[in-house]
């Protein structure tokens, strides 16, 4: 586990003990930018508390809807416009803070429509460039929008997930389906097998071959505290 970057979505709703508690085991923080959950205080004192931590901290924003999910995507002059409200604001907290913002990493909805929309992906390409003063990107491993960075010389992090179900093909199983969210001891099974092989299961029970430079679990998964406790003791 020493290669690879673990990194956990923070800022949104979980308790100040939660968040602590969650920090001491994680490598680089996605900080909710406070509008898809949170609040532009929690986002501060979230940042302050990576800080102390001294773990990496990354931008995260989402849509402006409860949760940050939902079937209602932006157009591409409202996803320009997201991005530079959220990620400007949560660099000028950033900064107020002395603390610099290494990363972004879309929320939801968002993180899987750069996927397959090329108007959303070219707006967050064209602000990376524009913006991003060389903050990296992570996003999902083995997709499209991982090559699109690489060949725009973007530093990019290709993601894999600890704690969420994946299809055959490579995507999540939506989290309204049953057995979404992985329990700590399914999600411990398989990446141990993933670690020695390579290879990410699925709900359908078949496998595929996923490279990944980090593992993201999500704060509000079950068990997450014990999930990336366990983690870290893989040799």
């Amino acid at each position: 586990m020493e290669q690879l970057i673990i990194n956990c979505d923070l800022g949104e709703n979980e308790s100040h003990g939660q968040t602590r508690e969650l920090l001491h085991y994680v490598d680089a923080a996605n900080i909710s930018c406070g509008v898809h959950a949170g609040s532009p205080e929690k986002t501060r004192s979230t940042i302050r508390r990576a800080q102390e931590s001294g773990v990496l901290v990354g931008a995260h924003p989402g849509l402006c809807t409860a949760g940050g999910r939902g079937r209602s995507l932006p157009t591409v002059a409202d996803f320009r416009q997201l991005l530079h409200d959220q990620v400007g604001a949560f660099r000028e907290t950033a900064k107020a803070l002395g603390e610099k913002v290494a990363y972004i990493k879309l929320h939801g909805s968002l993180y899987h429509a750069v996927e397959r929309e090329a108007g959303l992906a070219e707006s967050y390409l064209e602000f990376l460039r524009d913006r991003g003063q060389g903050m990296a990107v992570i996003c999902r491993a083995g997709g499209s929008f991982a090559e699109r960075c690489r060949v725009a010389g973007i530093q990019v992090y290709e993601e894999a997930f600890a704690d969420r179900a994946y299809r055959l093909d490579g995507s999540l199983v939506p989290r309204a389906e049953n057995g979404a969210v992985l329990s700590p001891d399914a999600a411990l099974k398989r990446l141990r097998h993933w670690l020695a092989t390579g290879e990410m299961a699925t709900q359908e029970g078949g496998r595929f071959p996923l490279a990944a430079d980090t593992l993201c679990v999500h704060g509000d998964s079950p068990g997450a505290v014990r999930l990336l406790r366990e983690m870290r003791s893989f040799g």
